[in-house]
């Protein structure tokens, strides 16, 4: 079950769980952008579903859940992709409503869908948990204190939630991308811009989206079995984690 499947990272992270024999729930709160998802992974032999969801909505989530059961079988692994900048300003002038819908996206939502998903892994005693939180998050950024306040957030709930579900069989952990070639920081930047990026990342370029869902595929095999509560920079090296 992969949310914020319609583009970018959380499409990469589909297609790659795909080409790993995996049945894969491909789920965006645009419905036509999920079932392109869906479209290109059964085109490719893959078996999916498309399910437009709203992840800040408990009975949007049930919905999706209970169809994704009925098509493809119980969900073994949950990444919550589904994202959202919000506007971007000072503090001084953002209003009320853009905190809460970024902190309802990016926080509520991935909390919501593991309460969903959570008592059928715990049942089975085996299940994988992948969140994705951002570099704003080591370092802060300004003008989207929304939106870095809700990806430390997820780096928190990461561990909190892995010393909860450790001995059930489940593992829980987070995925740190940098600047990745994606929708997002389009919003804000222009490619000539976003790709001057590349000069300043050890590496020489930014990220891709494969680069994130390579790391997702390994944290939801059973090669990561022993990893837990962890949060991994996907970045080039661009910042390092303590």
């Amino acid at each position: 079950m992969v949310t914020g499947a319609g583009q970018g990272i959380g499409r990469a992270i589909a297609m790659r769980f795909a080409a790993e024999g995996a049945a894969v729930a491909a789920l965006d709160v645009v419905g036509e952008n999920a079932t392109r998802t869906a479209t290109e992974l059964r085109a490719s032999g893959a078996r999916a579903v498309a399910v437009a969801t709203d992840v800040t909505d408990s009975a949007s989530i049930d919905a999706a859940a209970l169809a994704i059961e009925a098509e493809l079988g119980p969900i073994d692994v949950l990444a919550n992709i589904a994202g959202i900048y919000g506007k971007h300003a000072p503090v001084r002038e953002l209003e009320l409503e853009n905190w809460e819908r970024v902190i309802a996206v990016n926080v509520t939502g991935g909390f919501l869908c593991v309460k969903r998903v959570l008592p059928g892994m715990v049942a089975r005693r085996w299940g994988r948990i992948l969140n994705i939180a951002s570099g704003a998050a080591a370092i802060g950024r300004p003008r989207i204190a929304p939106y870095t306040a809700s990806k430390t957030a997820i780096v928190a709930f990461t561990k909190a939630l892995a010393l909860e579900v450790g001995r059930d069989g489940i593992t829980v952990n987070c995925v740190m991308p940098g600047v990745s070639d994606t929708a997002m920081p389009r919003e804000v930047m222009s490619d000539e811009a976003l790709y001057r990026l590349a000069e300043q990342n050890p590496m020489g370029r930014i990220g891709r989206p494969e680069d994130i869902a390579n790391a997702m595929a390994f944290l939801a095999s059973e090669d990561a079995g022993y990893i837990t509560g962890q949060t991994i920079a996907v970045n080039g090296g661009i910042r390092q984690l303590p």
